[in-house]
């Protein structure tokens, strides 16, 4: 049959070891190099993907640790504001405590004053109502001395009604 096609058997034989030898020099230093090659770079990827899984799991624990400094900030932060707020709100009370005592001094200073002026001025009224009711009495004197006993009964009624309002506005 291999003569059908014009070879001799030598020759296909030869043809045929040529071509085994071919496969195993190719196999020896041509695929087993690549294979090699083929097998180092799966193993470099792979380890590019597993050092990428351990610097992706390293930025997720610095990332979470970011995080919970964060909120630790966050919650001091919180923490010195209300802390502020109450220390405001307690200071806001002592300031209105001490405005509404001075409030209350200075009313009672106030009406104190007020007191004392009036006293003042029924004091000054009595003054001038006696001194009003001397003059009174002067002029009815001079007016008509004859009549004695009728001034005595209108200086009696004057005291009197001015002791009876008890000397008030």
């Amino acid at each position: 049959m291999v003569e059908a096609l014009g070879l001799s058997l030598v020759q296909f034989l030869f043809y045929l070891i040529n071509f085994l030898l071919l496969i195993g020099i190719l196999g020896k230093f041509l695929y087993k190099p690549f294979l090699a090659m083929l097998d180092n770079r799966t193993q470099s990827i792979k380890d590019a993907f597993d050092s990428a899984e351990a610097t992706n799991k390293k930025a997720d624990e610095k990332l979470e640790n970011y995080n919970r400094k964060i909120a630790k900030a966050e919650a001091e932060g919180n923490e010195i504001i209300r802390e502020s707020k109450t220390q405001a709100e307690g200071q806001a009370k002592k300031i209105i405590d001490e405005a509404n005592a001075k409030a209350t001094q200075m009313v009672q200073a106030a009406e104190r004053q007020i007191e004392l002026e009036r006293s003042k001025a029924l004091a000054d009224m009595k003054g001038e109502v006696t001194t009003l009711a001397m003059m009174a009495a002067e002029k009815i004197m001079e007016k008509d001395l004859e009549k004695t006993g009728e001034q005595e009964q209108i200086v009696d009624r004057i005291i009197e009604e001015a002791g009876t309002s008890g000397w008030q506005n």
